[in-house]
C-alpha cells in the first residue's frame, strides 16, 4: 500500500499510541475514500487513550472538545484529530450528545456512526475492521445507516441531510428502510442551525452529481423543514418536479455559477435571493455575487434588443445594444455578466434555451464584455483630485458624479482613456451643465 507524507505521520501516531499500550485506529471518511480510492483530505484517529492520556503523549496537542474526546494533535504541518472510543446518548437537541461515556471496544465506538461506510476503521498494517458491513454495502452501491436508521436521524438531524450528500456525491442509491426513516423524521431538521444546513447544500453541490441530490431532496422534501422558511420552489413538503436545466449543474465546474442556476431555475429574482442566501447565511460575498448575477439576468431578459437601440441608458444618448451591454455590466457587475454568461453558454451547449424571451446572441454578449475598455474608477488615467485642481472648483458630490459619468464613456470607448481627453471631456459636461 503507497502511504502519502499525512498518511505516513498518522501512522506514526498510530505507532506512539501503540507503543504507549493503547488501541489506536484511522477511522471515518478516510477510512472510506481510502477503500474506494479517492483523495484523501484529513484523517480522524480513533484510540482507546482518555484525551489527557493523548494531550501527555504528544508534545503539539489542541485540546478541541476534552469533553467528548478529542484532541488536535500537530505534527509537521498536519493536523489530525484524535478521539477516545465513546458511547453517546440522550440527544436533547437533535444534535450533540447530553452525555458521553468513554470506552475500551472498538465496535462499540463504530456503532454509534450514521453510516455503514463511516464506520470502518484501519489498523497500521492496512487491515480494515469492517463490523457493520460498509464495505459490501459500497460495492454494492447502497447507503445504509448503521443499526436503526429512525434512531440515527433522531440523534443527529443534520444526518439526513448528509444522507442526500453521500448519496449524491458518491453514487449511492438509499437504502429502503434508511430513505423511509429520512421521510418519517424529516420534521426533526427544524433543529438543525442554518449554518449547518449551508455547509452540507454547499458540499453536494460542489460535488460531481450535484442534480442527484437535488432530486433526492425534492423527493424527501427535507428542505421544506428547515429552522427558517426557505421561499423557493425546492422547499415544497410535497416535492417539486426539477426543470430539466438543472441537469446543467455538472458541465459549470465554477461552484457559485452552480449556485446562481439553479437560483435562475427556481425564479428567483435579485431580492428573493438575497433573502433566501442570507437565511442559509451565505457570506455577504457570495450572497452579493449570486444576487446580482440573478439582477442581470431579469436585466438581460427584460430589455427589448434591437440592432440599434437608439435610446438613453445610465445617462449616455442613443446607446447601441452592445454600449447597453457593457453599461448593464458596469452598473450590475463585470463579474454577474460574467458569470451570468457562463451559465448561459452552459444552457447552450446542453441544447436548452439560454433564457425565457432571451433574444440575444450569448457570443456576442460575451464579445461585448470582453469589449469594455475599462471596469473601475482606478483604472481611469484621471483622478478626482486632478479634476478638482483643473476645474478650479471646490469638492463635492459633482467630482463622483463627474468620475462616474467619465467611467461609462471610457468604458464603452466613447472617450480614450487618456487623461487629457478625459479631463476636457469632464470640464466640457461641467461647463454645459
Amino acid at each position: 500500500m503507497v502511504w502519502s507524507k499525512m498518511e505516513k505521520l498518522g501512522l506514526g501516531l498510530l505507532e506512539q499510541l501503540e507503543q504507549a499500550g493503547y488501541e489506536a485506529y484511522f477511522v471515518g471518511g478516510y477510512v472510506r475514500d481510502k477503500y474506494l480510492g479517492k483523495p484523501v483530505k484529513d484523517i480522524d484517529i480513533a484510540t482507546s487513550a482518555r484525551p489527557e492520556e493523548v494531550v501527555k503523549l504528544f508534545t503539539r496537542t489542541i485540546p478541541t472538545g476534552l469533553k467528548h474526546g478529542t484532541v488536535t494533535v500537530l505534527a509537521e504541518g498536519e493536523t489530525f484529530e484524535v478521539t477516545t472510543f465513546r458511547k453517546e446518548s440522550d440527544y436533547a437537541d437533535f444534535r450533540r450528545p447530553d452525555e458521553v461515556e468513554f470506552i475500551s471496544e472498538l465496535e462499540e465506538d463504530l456503532r454509534r456512526r450514521d453510516f455503514t461506510m463511516n464506520a470502518m476503521a484501519m489498523d497500521k498494517n492496512g487491515v480494515i475492521r469492517d463490523p457493520f458491513g460498509g464495505k459490501d454495502d459500497l460495492q454494492a452501491g447502497l447507503l445504509r445507516c448503521v443499526g436503526d436508521p429512525a434512531e440515527r436521524f433522531r440523534e443527529d438531524a443534520l444526518r439526513m441531510l448528509r444522507c442526500v450528500r453521500f448519496a449524491a456525491v458518491y453514487g449511492l442509491a438509499v437504502d429502503e428502510a434508511t430513505w423511509q426513516a429520512v421521510l418519517e423524521r424529516r420534521e426533526l431538521l427544524l433543529h438543525v442551525a442554518m449554518e449547518r444546513v449551508r455547509v452540507e447544500l454547499e458540499r453536494m453541490m460542489a460535488g460531481p452529481h450535484p442534480v442527484e441530490g437535488w432530486r433526492l431532496l425534492a423527493a424527501s422534501g427535507l428542505l421544506a423543514f428547515t429552522k427558517e422558511a426557505l421561499d423557493w420552489p425546492y422547499s415544497a413538503a410535497e416535492g417539486c418536479a426539477l426543470p430539466a436545466e438543472l441537469g446543467t449543474l455538472a458541465a459549470l465546474e465554477d461552484a457559485g455559477q452552480r449556485w446562481i442556476l439553479l437560483l435562475l431555475t427556481a425564479g428567483m429574482d435579485a431580492k428573493r435571493s438575497r433573502e433566501l442566501l442570507r437565511k442559509l447565511t451565505f457570506s455577504l460575498k457570495d450572497l452579493e455575487r449570486f444576487a446580482r448575477a440573478a439582477e442581470f439576468h431579469q436585466w438581460a431578459s427584460e430589455t427589448e434588443w434591437t440592432a440599434d437601440m437608439a435610446r438613453k441608458c445610465n445617462g449616455l444618448e442613443a446607446c447601441s445594444a452592445a454600449e447597453a451591454w457593457q453599461l448593464a455590466a458596469l452598473q450590475i457587475g463585470v463579474e454577474a455578466a460574467s458569470d451570468w454568461l457562463a451559465v448561459m453558454e452552459a444552457l447552450e451547449r446542453q441544447d436548452y434555451p439560454a433564457a425565457p424571451g432571451l433574444r440575444l446572441p450569448v457570443d456576442q454578449g460575451r464579445e461585448w464584455l470582453n469589449g469594455l475598455k475599462v471596469r473601475e474608477l482606478k483604472e481611469l488615467a484621471l483622478t478626482g483630485g486632478e479634476l478638482i485642481a483643473a476645474s478650479g472648483r471646490s469638492a463635492g458630490p459633482w467630482v463622483g458624479a463627474a468620475m462616474s459619468r467619465l467611467l461609462r464613456l471610457a468604458a464603452v470607448g466613447r472617450v480614450a482613456n487618456i487623461k487629457q481627453e478625459l479631463l476636457e471631456a469632464a470640464l466640457k459636461a461641467e461647463g454645459g451643465a
